[in-house]
């Protein structure tokens, strides 16, 4: 489990991480890419779907349906994905919860915690799903079909 991100978004980028290393299709069933992102169909639906409402995925309804990228995954920042789910969470919020805590009235921990956060939303900024896709497939962090 994800010590940053929410189970949602965690599983998310697992599972646009799969859609995209699959360069045969353009568009996947969640039980597809459930299984090959070991992750629980039900939940990831319900993820995706908030996905497709945010303009990051398309939904096909019917026989032939499932889900395909609304743009390119080159196009598509991780940071994007943990807006869309996460929030405000990582890049404002307080990493003790409190809410009256930010930039002009922080808490103690807000100082280290602004350290942390500034290099990581950076970080999601410049990294696509399909950087993160091809990574997959050459490093050793990465197990086979699943994301570690």
């Amino acid at each position: 489990m994800s010590v940053i991100f929410s189970r949602a978004c965690e599983y998310a980028i697992r599972g646009l991480v799969e859609m995209a290393r699959d360069k045969k299709s353009t568009s996947w069933t969640v039980q597809e890419v459930a299984k090959r992102a070991d992750v629980p169909a039900p939940f990831l639906a319900k993820t995706f779907q908030s996905l497709v409402k945010g303009g990051v995925l398309n939904s096909m309804k019917g026989r032939q349906g499932g889900f395909s990228f609304a743009s390119s995954a080159e196009e598509l920042y991780l940071i994007s994905i943990v807006e869309i789910l996460d929030g405000s969470r990582l890049t404002h919020d307080c990493a003790i919860g409190l809410p009256e805590c930010h930039d002009d009235s922080p808490c103690p921990f807000h100082v280290h915690w602004r350290k942390l956060r500034i290099p990581l939303v950076e970080a999601l900024q410049k990294e696509t799903v399909a950087q993160l896709a091809r990574e997959k497939t050459k490093t050793p962090y990465f197990d086979g079909s699943r994301l570690t």
